[in-house]
This record gives C-alpha cells, structure tokens and sequence, in this order.
C-alpha cells in the first residue's frame, strides 16, 4: 500500500496525530527550553500581542518585548492555520450533507459579523480582565468557530431527532436551551460579576434571545421540525444580538469609556462608495450578463467578497489618510503587507483588494471552472473565508471610527 491510499485511509488517525504530536513538542519545549519556545517565541508573536492590544500599549515578559499587532510571522502562521482549518470543516460539513452556498453563507452571517462587532467593544474598553483576552484576534475567532461548530453539530443531530421523535413537544429541547441561558445570565447579574462595564440587564437579554429564536420558531411552526441551518442561525443571533445592542447603545449617546465623537458622516462616505462600486460591478456584469466572464460577477456570493474587501480597503485609506479632510481621524495600519502598499501610494490598498478579488472570482469560476465543478461546495467554503478575511476587519475598522474609538 502506497502512502496515498495509506493517508486516505486512516486521514482521520494520521492529522490528529500529527496535531498531537506538535502540540507535544511545544509543551515539552515550553518546559525544557522556555526562554526560546515561550520567551522568544510563543509570547513575541503570539500571545504577547494579544496582552499588549488589551493594554494598549507595548508589553514584555523576561526582558522581551511584544507590540499590538501582527508581524509577518504570525500572519503566515495564522494564514496556514485557516487553511487547514477551513479544509478540516469541509470534510465535517461533507460528512454531515450540509450543503455550501449562498443560503448557508446567510446562515453564517450572525457569526461572520459577531466578530468585528465584539472587536469594537473591546477596543472601546467594554470587557473586564481576563475576559478581554476572548475578543482579541485570534482568539475571538476560534471563539467564533467553537459556537458555529457546536451549533452545526447540535442543529444536525437535532435534525435528525426531529424525524423520529413527536414533532408536536420536540421544540421543548431549544425552550430548555434557552432558558437555561437566561438564567445564567439572570445568575451572573445577581452575584454582580462584571465581565464588562455595563452587563445586559436580564430582561433586556430576555427580550434579545426571544428575538433571536424567532427563525427557529417560525421554522418549526411551518414545518414542524428543527433543521441545521435554523438552529445555526438562531444560535448566532444569540450571540451577535447582544453586541450590537451594545454598540447602538454607545452610538445612541451612551459611551461608557472616552471617544472622539461619534462619526456618522465616515459610516455613510464608507457605506456610500462601497454601495457604489458594488453597484456598478453589478450593472456591468448584468450588462454583459450572456459572456461568462462578466456573468459570474452577478453571483452574491462574489457580490458579498467585494462588499467585505471594499469595506476593509476603503475604510483603512480614510481613517488613516483622511483624504476629504474630515478631520479627527488618527489611525494607523497593523498589518505589514497593506501598510507596505499605502506607503507606496495611500489608495493602493483599496485598489488592489480591489483587482484581486476581481481575479480570485475569475480563477475560482471561469479559469477553473471544469477542474474545480466537482468541488463546489470546496470552493464556496474558501470564498465564505476570502470574505470573512475581508469584512471583519473591515466592519471593525469602519465601526471604530464610528463610534470614536
């Protein structure tokens, strides 16, 4: 048996086994060699950088010193740790006949926005320690993948249960769920523990998750079942509802920590130019719609990766450049490689995210059309990915100079 057949035998076996393995190896080096694995290593580039965004300012540990941000290193290490683990949830949602497209992409928003909208919360200062350490990258993310995951596993089951079991009390299993969370919450606020500056009062949180399960609710009143993409839904809902109750109660007029204002007239420029240059990428791809080249432009799903990456593109270039003079705007890049292109021109970066979103569509759905038809829903997993690298970001950036922070 050749190595190929061997790994597509036992790929389950093997991957964790190399994931062990280096897991091993870091613990072990932590222990035996601390000043190079953990001093010079794990803290500099990794964890180092999430204490230092939490407080703001530059950190060290043992004589060695870790900034806010990211450096090439981390960036390359987080890019391939997406990869793989975008493929490893491929094969589960393969394995669970979850179909990828569009409407799942829909599904996935609530959790796709949880992330920017809790990043902005943090840089507002709402999170007490060591909670804040949560919903700082990358953490935040995996954060994010742990609920997905739960819930695309729980929806499933639940799917399946819903078939077998009397569909007339089998929506009691979400009301216990949903109960359970507002005691706890209901728990947290009576013992006072302060896991941010204004905790969400029990009523105001019951009234949210009771907004969030109404898809569920209409979804089993209709068909009298629970399916993966309902639950999955709701269950971000859950989570991202609250947050932005949040962030409109600061925009509203209540800030619980210092801001520059609240910036309205950069939400609507940003909003407006992105709703532009979509709009137009949509007008010509219609125009064209009978050639293939311009057609798959029209795709929401590759309307969607334009809109993310023109958020991102375009709202670093007028906080950081503030080209119309607005004025009050006084940030900075964080990643190197964008940072590298503003450098050489501000409205580089916007550009070309621009052109390679435009070339990545190209690639995935008309130079590799044939080769990659039998790996649809592969490819609509890495777009939902290319979008996600594109929007939180974004949505962070272009919430923080809304809100002033």
């Amino acid at each position: 048996m050749g190595f190929k057949e061997m790994f597509q035998k036992n790929s389950t076996v093997i991957s964790v086994g190399i994931l062990s393995s280096v897991i091993l190896i870091i613990i072990a080096g932590c222990i035996l060699a601390p000043t190079l694995f953990y001093d010079q290593w794990i803290w500099k580039y990794y964890w180092g950088p999430i204490v230092s965004d939490a407080a703001g300012h530059s950190v060290s540990y043992n004589g060695v010193q870790a900034n806010e941000g990211y450096t090439l290193l981390s960036e390359i290490t987080y890019g391939i740790t997406l990869v793989i683990a975008l493929y490893a949830i491929y094969k589960l949602l393969k394995k669970l006949k979850i179909m990828i497209d569009w409407r799942f992409c829909l599904v996935l928003m609530p959790y796709i926005l949880f992330g920017p909208v809790t990043r902005v919360l943090e840089d507002a200062d709402y999170f007490n320690i060591p909670s804040v350490y949560w919903f700082i990258s990358p953490l935040i993310y995996l954060q994010i993948a742990v609920y997905a995951l739960f819930f695309i596993i729980t929806g499933y089951y639940f799917e399946k249960l819903s078939k077998k079991t009397d569909k007339t009390y089998f929506f009691v299993y979400p009301a216990v769920l949903l109960l359970g969370l507002n005691v706890f919450v209901t728990m947290i606020w009576i013992f006072g523990s302060k896991y941010g500056i204004h905790p969400i009062e029990p009523m105001i949180f019951f009234l949210i998750s009771c907004a969030a399960l109404i898809p569920l609710t209409y979804n089993y009143f209709k068909q009298k079942s629970i399916t993966v993409n309902t639950l999955l839904f709701s269950g971000g809902l859950l989570f991202l509802l609250p947050s932005l109750y949040l962030t409109a109660r600061w925009i509203a007029g209540d800030p619980w920590s210092d801001s520059t204002g609240v910036r309205s007239d950069v939400f609507v420029l940003i909003f407006g130019l992105v709703t532009f240059i979509t709009i137009a990428v949509y007008l010509i791809s219609h125009k064209y719609k009978d050639d293939e080249k311009f057609a798959v432009y029209k795709n929401p799903l590759n309307l969607s990766m334009i809109i993310g990456h023109m958020i991102d593109g375009i709202t670093s270039y007028v906080s950081i450049y503030d080209p119309l003079k607005m004025g009050g705007l006084n940030y900075a890049e964080k990643h190197p490689a964008s940072n590298i292109l503003m450098e050489i021109w501000p409205p580089l970066f916007p550009i070309v995210k621009f052109i390679l979103i435009i070339v990545v569509i190209y690639i995935f759905d008309v130079f590799y059309k044939e080769e990659l038809r039998n790996y649809r829903a592969l490819t609509n997993l890495l777009k939902i990915g290319i979008l996600i690298l594109g929007l939180s970001p974004g949505l962070r950036d272009l919430l923080r100079v809304t809100m002033g922070v």
